[in-house]
């Protein structure tokens, strides 16, 4: 489950193009979301990019740090 807690933040953080700034945001996103990424997506695990549809789809479910994520990459 770690592993696809980091392949998610992965996806999602490298964004960035900073490489240093990249591995910060996977770090804080992965931090945020890791408990809702097991809570409501554990079904779509190991695939990222499904376990990010559901963790939009749960938006209004999310603890408050894992929204934030979300909202600061304009997702």
């Amino acid at each position: 489950m770690r592993k696809l807690t980091v392949i998610l933040a992965a996806v999602i953080g490298l964004a960035a193009l900073n490489p240093a700034g990249a591995r910060a945001a996977v770090d804080k996103q992965r931090a945020a979301c890791e408990r809702d990424s097991h809570k409501f997506c554990a079904a779509e695990e190991p695939d990222a990019i499904a376990v990010e549809k559901c963790l939009r789809a749960h938006v209004n479910e999310l603890s408050k740090a894992c929204k934030r994520q979300f909202r600061a990459k304009g997702r």
